[in-house]
């Protein structure tokens, strides 16, 4: 079966993310302590059943969407991306990513898909405005975000709780009106 391209950009494309796609590398993504050494979840080892059941909520949400990153020379997928907690009323939405494949890193993929994004969410979406939180010590993490146009609105401290210790979280946002300057 052939996945219709959602939204093309020059090095990858955005996809509707697939049941098929949880069982293949995603479900080696979540368990890889490097992949997710910054994420705010993961605690124990993945089960097949709760990220199904995460994906039906998402797919079933109109607050949620969620794409497959493929890598467009490769025609694979190499992470997630999507748009959630979307709040119609306030036009708002949470940005979140994850570069799973580790051979996909440092290659733009992630910059490029934050653009694809917030371009979808201000133009195709009407939204206003688009925020993310990200472990202050993911240097990479908001360098990309900073080159789409986000910016730094503030830090809670200790708000995760990962690998025996807690870290600050970075709150960072664009408004339409920055994207459109």
């Amino acid at each position: 079966m052939t996945i219709p391209k959602f939204i093309l950009g020059d090095k990858v494309y955005l996809r509707a993310l697939t049941r098929e796609d949880l069982r293949g590398p995603f479900l080696t993504w979540m368990d890889d302590e490097e992949v997710t050494r910054y994420m705010f979840c993961r605690w124990r080892p993945t089960r097949i059943e709760e990220i199904e059941a995460a994906y039906d909520r998402t797919i079933g949400s109109n607050a949620d969407i969620e794409f497959a990153i493929c890598c467009r020379s490769k025609d694979c997928i190499v992470g997630v991306s999507g748009l959630h907690d979307i709040h119609w009323l306030s036009r708002q939405a949470e940005f979140r990513i994850m570069i799973g494949d580790k051979s996909a890193w440092g290659r733009g993929y992630g910059v490029e898909t934050a653009q694809l994004l917030v371009r979808y969410a201000f133009e195709k979406l009407n939204l206003n405005r688009v925020s993310l939180g990200v472990n202050s010590e993911d240097k990479r993490a908001i360098r990309c975000y900073e080159k789409v146009g986000f910016t730094d609105e503030g830090i809670s401290r200790e708000a995760v709780f990962r690998n025996n210790r807690y870290y600050d979280a970075v709150r960072m946002g664009i408004l339409r009106r920055d994207y459109k300057a």
